[in-house]
């Protein structure tokens, strides 16, 4: 369903300050004064209840845009249980950040899926976010790592690479906790750390400062 600007009715193209706005500078004006005043509290609709999805989305959040109430759902991501390929990757994400938003009244929705993507014949891991607000979607990508060979051909043949990462680690549960990158450095850099940094990148076209740049 389109969505109208909440201050003159036009169709809304962007959401800033917590409402569904046109591109009329007056609107966006009008729509920062009314912000200020109720002082919105950001409800954030989170596509997975991963312990460690949703404490990197909180910091994430809480870092670029302010306090924010994180509620994370069980959704479908519509892809294999170990996407791989970039687009595949994002789709997933994507299709996390929508469901989620269907399920929760919310200002923005997340999704995280993790990947492997191919590069010259390295196998490497990345994490993509998406964040969401019922009109436009906004992506970010976190640093990547190559997998193990071990743990590419598994992934390759459909195993989640979870599966054998808690066997090579002997890490319980390592994808709701360091995630393969903890273990491979020591917890030098962490899961949460990648989740985090992904959404952070998907938020930067949301800052108040860069949103005529997009």
């Amino acid at each position: 369903m389109e969505k109208a600007c909440e201050i003159c009715g036009k169709k809304a193209e962007i959401f800033l300050y917590g409402m569904h706005l046109c591109k009329d500078i007056k609107c966006w004006e009008e729509a920062k004064k009314i912000s200020l005043a109720r002082h919105k509290m950001r409800v954030v609709a989170l596509g997975s209840k991963n312990p460690i999805k949703v404490k990197a989305t909180k910091e994430a959040f809480e870092r670029v845009i302010g306090y924010s109430e994180i509620i994370p759902v069980d959704v479908d991501s519509k892809v294999s249980p170990h996407p791989i390929g970039l687009e595949e990757t994002y789709k997933g994400a994507l299709n996390r950040a929508k469901e989620a938003f269907k399920k929760i009244q919310c200002v923005y929705s997340v999704g995280i899926e993790a990947g492997m993507i191919e590069l010259d014949g390295h196998y490497l891991d990345i994490h993509v976010a998406v964040v969401y607000d019922g009109i436009r979607e906004t992506v970010g990508l976190s640093q990547g790592f190559e997998y193990p060979k071990i743990v590419a051909e598994h992934i390759m043949k459909g195993i989640e690479g979870k599966i054998i990462a808690e066997k090579i680690s002997g890490i319980k549960g390592i994808g709701e906790s360091v995630g393969m990158i903890g273990y491979l450095t020591d917890n030098h850099i962490k899961r949460e750390d990648l989740c985090r940094d992904a959404v952070i990148m998907a938020l930067i076209p949301r800052m108040k400062r860069n949103v005529e740049l997009y």
